[in-house]
């Protein structure tokens, strides 16, 4: 168990002595995709941090249409941000899985007070904080200010920056969420990014096979942002 802890990055740095203490509370659960983390408004028990697959955070709307707020990868804690409210916090939105995935599930009180002796945990989740604060800022700005075309054009560069394949000459991605969550990420329609997906294998942009994406031009695919 120590050794899987070490490898987060979070507790990287710590002591053996201290992730021996974490590890008294650390359960970890193997989770089958779109299974269930917890749903909106529901009591607060703890955050989670993926070990391995992939997990969304999502709100649905009164018709039951999603909309994804956070892509969780490998590393990423979920529902975090509960741990530091004051009173009977409740989850702000739903999560679930999207993949076979292995999960680090940490109680709410036993690891408040394991951050109370370990400090330094503390501000490497504030950092996490604040680069998705700056991510929700720039897809705010794509949804609000910027074409379709931007918006996918930004999304598959920054999965090229996911995948550490940016010297690649022809990046090639396994795209991590389908077609329909990767258009909710987006603030779009499944069916116009199906259409902005065509014109760009049309023009020689991209090809794509099912969820992979080759990067035929990356040059003309920066500057669609």
């Amino acid at each position: 168990m120590r050794d899987r802890l070490r490898r987060v990055r979070l507790f990287a740095e710590l002591p053996d002595e201290a992730l021996d203490g974490l590890a008294r509370f650390a359960q970890v659960r193997h989770l089958r995709r779109k299974k269930t983390l917890f749903d909106e408004g529901e009591a607060y028990r703890g955050v989670y941090v993926v070990l391995d697959g992939l997990a969304v955070v999502y709100k649905l709307s009164a018709e039951g249409r999603m909309l994804i707020l956070e892509v969780c990868r490998p590393g990423d804690t979920v529902a975090a941000g509960p741990l530091f409210e004051e009173g009977n916090a409740g989850y702000p939105a739903h999560g679930r899985t999207t993949r076979d995935s292995d999960l680090l599930f940490l109680p709410a009180a036993d690891f408040r007070a394991f951050l109370k002796r370990h400090p330094e945990v503390a501000f490497e989740m504030l950092k996490d904080f604040a680069a998705r604060l700056k991510e929700l800022g720039l897809r705010l700005e794509g949804v609000t200010l910027r074409e379709v075309t931007s918006r996918v054009a930004r999304y598959l560069l920054r999965e090229v920056e996911a995948a550490g394949a940016t010297s690649a000459a022809r990046p090639v991605l396994l795209l991590p969420l389908t077609k329909g969550s990767i258009a909710s990420y987006l603030g779009t329609a499944h069916e116009t990014l199906s259409r902005t997906l065509a014109k760009l294998i049309r023009d020689k942009v991209v090809s794509v096979e099912g969820n992979r994406v080759t990067i035929l031009d990356r040059r003309k695919l920066e500057r669609l942002i």
